[in-house]
């Protein structure tokens, strides 16, 4: 059973998405372009899709890293995602865990401006026999004319993985 990411996640990623769009003013150059930022994901509530009626309390890291590159008529855009991820089900203490690397590619040629959307996934491992669960989160990009990233987060999901 789908459930979404809680009010204090979500502006914790809005904070991210706002910071990426600022970092990233710097215009385009030969050379590539980067935006770094750690979105420290504070101590939240979340539904457990695995188990109706048990929430789990979620914490740590993601590190995005999103770069521009000018190629040809275009630019290539790399996406790095690192995450480190822990929480504990405040129902029955089961830990759940997530440590992943990410990486997406794709090419932003014109018209300008040109939009990716990508999910990203976080899986979240539980210790022992008990189901494990998947984060989704969905992110736009908009790369202008001189190459310049803007993005944003819309939605955010909980599927049980089993």
């Amino acid at each position: 059973m789908p459930s979404f990411v809680s009010g204090g996640t979500r502006a914790s990623l809005c904070a991210l998405v706002s910071l990426l769009a600022v970092l990233a003013i710097a215009p385009a150059a030969q050379a590539a372009n980067e935006v770094n930022y750690t979105l420290h994901v504070p101590a939240s509530v979340q539904t457990n899709p695995c188990f109706p009626g048990d929430v789990l309390n979620l914490n740590g890291d993601i590190h995005i890293v999103i770069s521009s590159t000018q190629s040809g008529a275009g630019y290539r855009m790399n996406h790095h995602l690192n995450s480190l991820l822990s929480g504990a089900s405040i129902t029955t203490g089961t830990r759940y865990v997530n440590s992943e690397d990410q990486d997406d590619s794709w090419f932003a040629g014109a018209p300008f401006p040109t939009v990716h959307t990508h999910t990203y996934d976080f899986d979240l491992l539980s210790n022992g026999g008990t189901a494990n669960y998947v984060m989704h989160m969905t992110m736009h990009e908009t790369v202008n004319a001189m190459g310049v990233p803007t993005a944003t987060v819309d939605q955010f999901r909980t599927d049980c993985r089993g």
